[in-house]
Parts: C-alpha cells; sequence; structure tokens
C-alpha cells in the first residue's frame, strides 16, 4: 500500500477530521465549561434542580442523533437531486409530530415532575426543549449528507457559544433555570432557519418522492438509545454509598469518551456519501483517530493523574486516583464501539440492537452481584468494555474478511 497515494486520496476526509477535532476541542470545552460554571454560580437547590433537567434534555438528545442521522442518509442517497420537496415535506412531517409529543410530555408534566423531583414550573420550558429536539436536527442532517462539513462545525460552535452566553445572562441578572434549559435549545432553533438556504444546486427533479424513513428513525433512536446505557445506566445502578466517587471517575472518563468520538459526524457523512464497496477504508481511517485520539489523553492521565484529579476536584475523590489510567483505557473500547455501530447503520444493519440489548442485562447482573465498592464497579465497567472492545474486533474481522473474499471472487472471475 502506498501511504503516499492514500493520504492524497482521502484528503479532503482527513482535512474534515482534523477541522472537527480542531473545533470539537472547543466546543467540548465550552460544554464542559457551562455546567462548571452554573454548578459554581448555582445555589445546591437549584443546580440539583438543574442536574435533574439535564437527565430530560440528556433524554430529548436521543430523538436528535436518530433525526439527523436519518436525515445525513437520506441526503447522501439523492444529493444529486433537487431536495426543496423533500425539505418541505420532511419538515412539515417533523413539526406535526414534534407537536404531538410535545402535547404528551407537557400532559403528563406533574408525573414527570415528581419522578425527576423538579418544580412544575419548569415543565414548559422543557416542554420547548423536547418540541426542539425533533424540529431542529434537519440543518445539521442537511449540512453532513452534503458533506459541508465546516459548515456544520461553525454552526455547531455558533450554537455551543450562544448556549455559554445564555447561561452567563441568566446568572448575572439572578434569573431562575428557565433561561439555561432554553439555552440547549434557542440555539438550534435560530439556525434551523438556515434550512431554507442549504440545497444541492441541482435543478433535477426525483422520479418519485423523497420522504424520510420513520421505520430507520425509530431503529436509529433504539440503537442510541442503547449506546447511551453503558456509562448512564452504571450510574442509576451505583452503590449510593459510593456513587459520588464513581460519578467523578465517569466524569474524567467521559473526556476521553468525547474526544474519542468527536469525529462521529464526519465518518458517517463521509460513510454515507460513499459507496458500499468502498466505505472500508474511511471506518478504519476513523476507528484509528479515535483510538490514538483516546490512548494519547491516557498519557496524559498516566503522567499528571493526581495533578488532573486535584484540579478538577480539588481534595474530594482522590480515591479514584489509582483507577483514572485503566478506565480511560477502557472506555476507548466503548469508543470504538460507538463509532462502529454507528457505521453500521449507514448500511441498514440493526444486528447490533439483540447485543447491546444483551449487554443492558449483563450489566444489570454484574451491579446486582458486585456493586459494594468503587473497586466493584470499576471491574464490572471494564468488564462490559472489554465485552464492547470484543464486539469491534470480532465486526472488524468479520468485516474484513468478508471484503478479501468477495475481492478474491471477482478475481476469479474476471480470470475465468
Amino acid at each position: 500500500m502506498n501511504l503516499k497515494n492514500e493520504i492524497a486520496k482521502n484528503r479532503d476526509f482527513l482535512n474534515n477530521i482534523f477541522i472537527t477535532m480542531g473545533i470539537g476541542l472547543v466546543v467540548n470545552f465550552l460544554n464542559y465549561l457551562f455546567n462548571v460554571f452554573l454548578a459554581r454560580n448555582l445555589n445546591t437547590i437549584d443546580f440539583g434542580f438543574y442536574n435533574a433537567a439535564i437527565a430530560i434534555i440528556t433524554l430529548a438528545q436521543i430523538p436528535v442523533l436518530a433525526i439527523q442521522t436519518a436525515v445525513t442518509k437520506k441526503v447522501a442517497d439523492n444529493k444529486g437531486y433537487n431536495l426543496k420537496q423533500f425539505k418541505r415535506r420532511s419538515t412539515l412531517q417533523l413539526t406535526i409530530i414534534a407537536s404531538i409529543v410535545s402535547v404528551i410530555f407537557y400532559l403528563l408534566g406533574n408525573q414527570i415532575s415528581q419522578i425527576a423531583h423538579i418544580p412544575i414550573k419548569y415543565i414548559p420550558t422543557l416542554t420547548v426543549v423536547v418540541f426542539g429536539a425533533i424540529l431542529t436536527p434537519s440543518v445539521k442532517g442537511f449540512l453532513l449528507g452534503l458533506e459541508k462539513i465546516l459548515s456544520f462545525n461553525l454552526i455547531l460552535l455558533f450554537e455551543t457559544v450562544l448556549k455559554f452566553l445564555l447561561g452567563y445572562i441568566a446568572i448575572h441578572y439572578a434569573m431562575d433555570l428557565a433561561l439555561p434549559i432554553l439555552a440547549c435549545v434557542i440555539p438550534s432553533f435560530i439556525t434551523l432557519l438556515l434550512l431554507p438556504f442549504i440545497s444541492t444546486k441541482s435543478k433535477k427533479t426525483p422520479k418519485s418522492s423523497i420522504s424520510l424513513d420513520y421505520r430507520s428513525i425509530v431503529l436509529f433512536f433504539v440503537t442510541y438509545l442503547l449506546l447511551n446505557m453503558p456509562a448512564n445506566l452504571s450510574l442509576i445502578l451505583a452503590n449510593p454509598d459510593i456513587r459520588a466517587s464513581y460519578g467523578a471517575l465517569t466524569l474524567i472518563g467521559k473526556i476521553v469518551y468525547f474526544a474519542s468520538i468527536t469525529i462521529a459526524s464526519v465518518m458517517l457523512s463521509k460513510l454515507a456519501s460513499t459507496k458500499k464497496e468502498e466505505r472500508k477504508k474511511s471506518l478504519l481511517i476513523s476507528l484509528a483517530f479515535a483510538f490514538l485520539t483516546g490512548i494519547g489523553i491516557s498519557a496524559i492521565y498516566l503522567l499528571f493523574t493526581r495533578d488532573i484529579v486535584h484540579f478538577i476536584f480539588g481534595d474530594l475523590y482522590m480515591d479514584i486516583v489509582g483507577y483514572v489510567v485503566p478506565y480511560s483505557v477502557a472506555i476507548i473500547g466503548y469508543a470504538l464501539a460507538y463509532l462502529l455501530i454507528t457505521s453500521l447503520l449507514v448500511d441498514d444493519s440493526y444486528i447490533h440492537i439483540y447485543f447491546l440489548v444483551l449487554l443492558t442485562l449483563l450489566q444489570m447482573i454484574l451491579f446486582r452481584v458486585n456493586n459494594s465498592t468503587l473497586h466493584d464497579i470499576f471491574i464490572n465497567q471494564v468488564i462490559i468494555y472489554g465485552v464492547l472492545g470484543l464486539f469491534v474486533l470480532s465486526i472488524l474481522i468479520y468485516y474484513l474478511l468478508k471484503k478479501k473474499n468477495e475481492k478474491d471472487k471477482e478475481e476469479t472471475l474476471k480470470r475465468v
């Protein structure tokens, strides 16, 4: 393999990866700073309410990923056509669905308020967040489907900066939590105004009507929901006596995780826009970047573990120091699994759902029998992330062998 030629062939893809990693670093830092800023300036009661609201907002982000992925795939498959009709049709459909779901959420406000332990006065605000989560992903989906990666990242950066400014205004003027909560959706409503201006620049009319595949959206939703289980379910199942220490450990681990999957959107855009037989290299490049990113951060943790823990938490949670590096290395398997499973969605493959359901059951069993100390929880999660890593390895081996066999058959047929 000529490395120089391979780099030349994938120059645009590599450039997009570097752009996304650079802007993604700023975006992730601002999001982290946003939460730290609120933690330091809200009283403990309001910050507790905000954390409860974040749980609902996090769940609302799952439809965002599902719809964004569906739009990306549909646009990539049809970018040779004029998609104005698809934009109008999909926007109208998503508006109707968002309205129905939001009304249901609002009507269940009392029950949600009691379960989440959040004041009923914030239910209307959260209803707006739920509405926006379903309606607003179209812009990013279109940009990714058209491989306009720089535009996608600039919009993401704009939304994050605006979110931080809204949070600052709320704190500066001693407002309640409504604005910090709305900060999670107001920027997306603003960027939604760009949708009419995003064009494929093609006058070719599609032979049949193009519409979103809602079966795929449901399967994407289930996939992203299950993909969030390994990290989030562990926080729910963890022994309450040691949940704070484990939560601190996960916060450090999430830096590795989110840094490693920053390129997920670029990878998805590239795979959706590439012929099926040519996707292998793009996937391998993405996994290699994610792996090296995770290993690089883990190496920094190895050199400055105690200093990093002290910088983030002060004198608290020093009991996690011995677990930071091995936990960070283990979580790389989680990040690689996220990228690989996301790539399967492009091929309309959903066999991973059965695996993720079994993994969730395994995690529940592990925490039921082994949940007394921080070390117990650490072992449980290493097993879960290890199983995910083995899943990635087995799928890759199968994928590569399958491609090799197909190539050998093609060469044999040519000789005949």
